[in-house]
């Protein structure tokens, strides 16, 4: 009852926003002749994006997310628009600083002044499930992540409205509206990851640990002492993000664009290193940042990208990874084979899905994707041909195409696929001259042969190879024995008449093999000499172990000879 009443009072809350708005769009600059309805209703000369945004905002919970998600695809909504809502990337509407008081004695028992030696109580940084505040604390600057108050309660009812969606679409077989059940789950999944901060320690911990080879990624060190379910203390990044930087040009801001220039931001390498830090931590180590809007991402002198708000994280199987390399690749090769057999070495099928019609679509889309006419299936294998549609919206037809043929995607693997969307969205926006198509490219190819490598002298290979080496050096050397044995007593016989072997043959034969496993042993310890100098050295012993290998060697040979 609890529960029902609860989404009832969402449900309301909702209605009014919508209605409200809807009156005031109704209205327009009309609203100002009745003063005390335009003080219950929002400014009626709002204009679309920006009513958009502040719908969003006043909705809270799960639609400022949605928002988010939004402002990163300026393929698919105006630019205008898109800078609208990246508003709701960091500048929600801030909570008070006694909230955060609170927050810190409920989950650490201690107040945060009782903990730092300083913490500034303006929030640099506002978002739909926390904000951060910037402490000191030991000469240390931390940045300091808090829950808001009553986020956990808003984003339940949220949560509790679209599991009812999913389960009313499912349940009344509403078939128009199977394309929302698989969306909403995901999003209800990782929106309930986000709510505990310990979750996303872990993933920045790990985070940080694979890119301690890499000097373009900088992950922030976690305070886990400050760490709890609601707080998350780490390492402060001192730099400007991305989004910061995005509007400084838009506003024309000199000053600070001079200092990121002084500080040595080129937007191109820049845009390198994002690719090259997303692929290397999806590809080889299996774990990659999903959340990568430009308020997440940090520019850092020297074009290093410093990544924050770790709430989104992909985890990729070696089998996932392998074939969404395939995926890319093809992809900016125009190998539509490649692209299905890859596709759906990731996706989940059953009796319903519909393989054929997925090549089918995907034919059909390509016209748009490379030009009319479609890929030639001899496309040139460097990727020579240039693409007319960009990776965003390719991927966005591969994920209609793949709800309307009922092929589904491994949930981490919509994460990879919606992180490279944010990316090449975020590309367009800050580096509108990059080629994305032609860099994934090269990025794969890079990969591919990095894994060969790997698989190369991987742990079970190389057991294979000394395995197989041994058995070639038992067998080959039984073989040498019985070469010489040959050369040397062409009308021996090897064996008696009662079947028994010489035992000359078996001294002769362990003294060959001894001979030449000292030879051999005592040239390798040879080569691998700096310097040689005769002496009371290692070099002279080698010398002498050498020559009694020939001699053992040369013996070995006459006493198999028939005038020995």
């Amino acid at each position: 009852m609890k529960t029902a009443w609860a989404n009832l009072r969402r449900v309301a809350w909702l209605v009014r926003v919508l209605t409200a708005h809807l009156g005031a769009v109704l209205l327009g600059r009309r609203l100002a002749r009745w003063p005390w309805l335009a003080r219950r209703l929002p400014p009626g000369e709002l204009r679309g994006p920006e009513r958009l945004r502040a719908i969003l905002e006043e909705l809270g919970g799960t639609f400022i997310k949605l928002g988010q998600m939004l402002a990163l695809q300026p393929d698919i909504l105006s630019l205008e628009t898109c800078a609208a809502l990246s508003n709701l990337l960091d500048q929600v509407a801030p909570f008070g600083f006694a909230a955060v008081e609170k927050t810190f004695v409920e989950e650490l028992g201690r107040g945060p002044a009782e903990i730092f030696d300083e913490i500034d109580p303006t929030p640099i940084a506002t978002a739909s499930i926390g904000q951060v505040h910037v402490a000191w604390l030991d000469g240390r600057k931390l940045a300091v992540k808090v829950q808001r108050p009553s986020v956990a309660t808003d984003f339940a009812g949220d949560i509790r409205l679209m599991t009812t969606l999913v389960r009313t679409i499912r349940r009344l077989n509403v078939k128009p509206l199977y394309w929302l059940i698989e969306p909403l789950s995901e999003f209800i999944a990782w929106t309930q990851e986000e709510l505990d901060y310990r979750k996303e320690a872990r993933y920045m911990e790990q985070l940080r640990v694979n890119s301690r080879s890499n000097p373009a990624e900088k992950v922030p060190e976690v305070l886990w002492l400050w760490t709890t379910r609601r707080t998350l203390v780490a390492e402060f990044l001192d730099g400007v993000t991305l989004l910061g930087y995005l509007r400084a040009r838009e506003a024309g801001d000199e000053t600070r664009l001079r200092r990121l220039a002084l500080a040595g931001f080129e937007p191109a390498p820049f845009a390198r290193n994002v690719i090259d830090n997303f692929l290397g931590d999806a590809f080889r180590h299996g774990m990659f940042h999903a959340d990568l809007h430009p308020a997440n991402l940090m520019i850092l002198r020297d074009n290093v990208v410093g990544y924050v708000d770790f709430g989104i994280t992909g985890i990729l199987s070696h089998y996932s990874r392998r074939h969404l390399v395939r995926l890319t690749l093809a992809y900016t090769r125009a190998d539509l084979d490649g692209m299905c057999t890859a596709f759906f070495k990731v996706s989940a099928m059953d009796g319903a899905s519909d393989p054929e019609g997925f090549r089918a679509g995907l034919r059909r889309m390509a016209d748009t994707w490379y030009g009319a006419g479609g890929p030639d299936r001899q496309v040139d294998r460097h990727g020579d041909r240039q693409l007319r549609k960009n990776f965003t919206l390719v991927m966005l037809d591969m994920l209609r195409l793949s709800r309307a043929t009922g092929i589904w995607p491994e949930r981490d693997v919509i994460k990879y696929i919606r992180s490279a969307i944010a990316i090449d969205g975020l590309i367009t926006r800050f580096a509108p001259g990059f080629d994305v198509g032609s860099y994934l490219a090269t990025v794969c190819d890079r990969h591919l042969r990095q894994e060969a490598w790997q698989l190369l002298v991987s742990y079970d290979r190389l057991v294979e190879w000394t395995a197989a080496t041994g058995s070639l050096a038992q067998g080959g050397g039984r073989r040498a024995v019985e070469l010489f044995d040959r050369a040397t007593r062409p009308a021996a016989p090897l064996r008696r008449q009662d079947g028994e072997r010489p035992a000359a043959a078996d001294a002769s034969e362990r003294a060959l093999r001894l001979g030449s496993v000292a030879f051999a042993g005592a040239l390798l310890v040879s080569a691998t000499q700096p310097r040689a100098a005769f002496g009371l050295s290692l070099f002279s012993a080698e010398i002498a172990v050498v020559v009694a290998a020939l001699l053992l060697f040369v013996g070995a040979i006459q006493g198999r000879s028939p005038h020995a």
